[in-house]
């Protein structure tokens, strides 16, 4: 390439060449990559993708129906180590509601630490604890899987819990904290009675005085001091053999978390420790 004009001379724009991102989309979810090495999008995603294409309503035509953004005084490695049977034991309002999750899976489908959740829900059967007990009402098309999850590394997660759709993306801020910015959803095919629905579930779910996000937010920062405390953490329920990476969980299992770690300490190039 000749040199350039107006800049200093001997520059060649060749010897500094920039970035040029990749960008592939499915079902309606943009996804880019600023590496040429990155596999194919459907190839990096696996199985999962199936598990993200009912999230988002089959087909990904979906319609903003809100945003928020919130920060977290905890780490994003802590913000993002969730495991499988965590809901029942810190949400209280799910044992105040009778609201208990039934049978349901967590699965990995590539090397890559993603993972995803289908679960059932039963029905809640405290609504009459509650001023408004549609905002627990579940009105989708497939009671037998209640709640979906896809959860792709390093912090991206979407959810479809009951009828909230919810896509998340987490920017770490520095080591002791992280925004994370929550888009609500309806479907395009929605009559406004179903978006209502959707807007009055999702504020009192995930919005930021909701059912959930309170408790999350306080749990995120006791994890963050006690992640300070000397010592390792082991994962033990779900874990069948110490020297193996599975992936197929069963949904209360945290042995989950494992595929992600060992993607982690795969790119930072840590060693693994002898048993």
């Amino acid at each position: 390439m000749s040199e350039q004009r107006d800049v200093v001379p001997g520059f060649n724009r060749s010897d500094y060449p920039l970035a040029q991102p990749r960008m592939e989309s499915v079902y309606g979810v943009v996804f880019v990559t600023m590496s040429a090495r990155t596999e194919p999008l459907l190839e990096c995603l696996g199985s999962i993708v199936e598990t993200l294409r009912e999230l988002v309503g089959g087909d990904g035509r979906l319609k903003l129906l809100g945003y928020q953004k919130v920060r977290y005084n905890t780490n994003w490695k802590s913000y993002t180590d969730n495991d499988g049977y965590h809901a029942p034991l810190l949400h209280q309002a799910f044992n105040l509601l009778n609201w208990q999750g039934g049978k349901g899976r967590q699965f990995t489908s590539t090397k890559r630490g993603h993972i995803g959740f289908e679960s059932e829900l039963s029905v809640a059967r405290g609504d009459t604890m509650l001023e408004d007990p549609s905002i627990i009402e579940f009105k989708g098309q497939d009671p037998s899987v209640g709640s979906r999850i896809v959860s792709l590394f390093p912090t991206f997660v979407a959810t479809k819990h009951l009828d909230v759709i919810n896509l998340r993306f987490a920017t770490p801020i520095d080591h002791e904290r992280v925004e994370v910015h929550y888009a609500y959803f309806a479907h395009a095919d929605d009559d406004e009675e179903m978006v209502r629905h959707r807007l009055r579930q999702s504020s009192n779910l995930l919005g930021p005085s909701g059912l959930i996000s309170m408790e999350d937010a306080s749990i995120f920062h006791r994890i963050h001091i006690g992640n300070h405390t000397p010592g390792a953490a082991i994962f033990q329920k779900g874990v069948r053999d110490k020297e193996k990476i599975e992936d197929e969980f069963l949904q209360n299992d945290e042995s989950g978390n494992l595929p992600r770690w060992e993607y982690y300490r795969e790119i930072m190039g840590f060693e693994r420790r002898a048993a």
